[in-house]
């Protein structure tokens, strides 16, 4: 039921993510820029080959790979953590999964991200749209989630002593070598 609940979640934002560029961003290259909230935000549409502040501009093809693996760790972890992984995190990271595939379709369809909320009263930040505001959140709930609360820290704490006991189960299956190849043979030698 987790599982459902957090795919549901991620459709919802994805559909929205494309469903708002879908409907603002025609209308913009139409009209022009239009103020939403005077002197707090409105919305400009821009096309971004890279990514926010101009970071990996034209790198098109390294973000979408760089994307892909993201997301196919962030399934990953969901799934192999379902049961542990607090609400939060879990919320979290389906934010930071869905506003990555908002804008992986952009770019894989498109060749760039179509961008369109400009804060006014902020020169100097970046033209963004509904994924990256995804992403934004997840990211601060992520950082919330794992540091600021009790469940969160237990959790972030159980990775690494899951990650201690499967080092623990190789080393005495025998599926993991010594740290020393020789010391194998000094004890066959005493």
């Amino acid at each position: 039921m987790i599982l459902i609940i957090t795919a549901l979640l991620f459709a919802i934002l994805v559909a929205a993510d494309l469903l708002t560029k879908g409907l603002i961003c025609p209308a913009l290259q139409a009209d022009g820029p239009m103020s939403f909230i005077p002197g707090i935000f409105r919305f400009e549409y821009t096309e971004n080959s890279g990514m926010a502040w101009g970071w990996l501009q034209g790198k098109t093809l390294i973000l979408t790979i760089f994307t892909v693996i993201a997301c196919a760790l962030i399934v990953y972890f969901i799934i192999a953590k379902r049961k542990s992984m607090p609400a939060l995190i879990r919320t979290a990271l389906t934010l930071i999964l869905a506003g990555a595939v908002g804008n992986l379709f952009d770019r894989i369809f498109l060749g760039y991200v179509r961008d369109f909320i400009v804060f006014d009263f902020w020169d100097t930040f970046p033209t963004f749209n509904f994924a990256d505001a995804c992403v934004t959140v997840g990211a601060v709930l992520l950082f919330v989630g794992l540091i600021l609360t009790k469940k969160g820290r237990e959790f972030f704490k159980s990775l690494d002593s899951d990650k201690k006991s499967d080092k623990k189960k190789k080393t005495e299956t025998g599926a993991e070598a010594p740290e020393n190849g020789t010391e194998a043979q000094r004890e066959k030698e005493e």
